[in-house]
């Protein structure tokens, strides 16, 4: 199902000034923010945010087997302050793991968003969307699309890399927009020297692993969101997609 957001425009450009004025001559429309489509930046995926994705569906996963790369990873003031003592370390590694079980829960079935651009064709007028000739991808692989590393220490027992693959990406094709907002966005987009490219965040929800850690992440793209801007501040259309063919692992 897909659904069009309309935006306020701050400027309104008739078609008939702008059939007669050079195309350069017009001052870039002016897309207005709309605080209930602004994205949180703190949900985009990177390793760490995958790592507890691995975790949450590891069945029961061996979080004490795990403690040193987490403690040093993450709290490696308490290894120093506790080397000497190991009745206190083994304390605070309890709290610890109490703790990271407990954060790791609270993201349970979180959406994560992925940053990359698309290249759009030329508008179709009778279809009223622009094609999506191709989406910037983080690895072009037949079995990943996005590669998440971290530098750990030559001990840890975490992977350095995990492997992220979405399984229904074929689903994205098109923009749709109605003409005079097409317009508007060409306008836009050449007076900013990038005519066919566009920033866009594929919200996945992660619902599979494989590997013996738990390296390699399938994943389902539930919505799309295109900026209007390179900063990411203006969405100018969600789409969502359907995914009741793809089947979730339960947790």
């Amino acid at each position: 199902m897909q659904r069009t957001l309309i935006l306020i425009f701050t400027c309104l450009i008739s078609a008939c000034s702008l059939n007669h004025l050079p195309l350069f001559s017009v001052s870039p429309p002016t897309f207005n923010k709309n605080p209930l489509l602004t994205t949180n930046s703190q949900h985009y995926l990177n390793w760490d945010r995958a790592l507890t994705a691995s975790v949450l569906l590891t069945k029961d996963y061996p979080f004490s087997r795990h403690m040193d790369a987490y403690i040093a990873l993450y709290h490696p003031d308490i290894l120093q302050l506790y080397q000497d003592d190991a009745a206190l370390l083994a304390l605070k590694k309890i709290k610890l793991r109490r703790s990271w079980i407990s954060n790791n829960a609270q993201q349970r079935n979180q959406a994560l968003l992925l940053q990359t651009n698309v290249s759009l064709g030329a508008y179709d007028n009778q279809r009223q969307a622009f094609p999506i000739q191709s989406l910037k991808l983080g690895n072009e692989q037949q079995t990943y699309q996005y590669q998440f590393t971290k530098k750990l220490s030559i001990n840890s027992s975490f992977p350095e890399s995990f492997y992220l693959y979405i399984s229904n990406m074929n689903q994205l094709k098109q923009l749709k927009l109605a003409p005079d907002l097409a317009r508007l966005l060409t306008i836009n987009n050449i007076q900013q020297g990038h005519m066919n490219s566009l920033p866009v965040d594929i919200e996945v929800r992660i619902n599979q692993i494989a590997g013996t850690q738990g390296q390699g992440l399938g994943a389902i793209m539930t919505r799309v969101i295109f900026y209007s801007d390179e900063n990411r501040e203006v969405p100018l259309r969600i789409d969502s997609f359907s995914v009741t063919d793809i089947a979730n692992v339960s947790q």
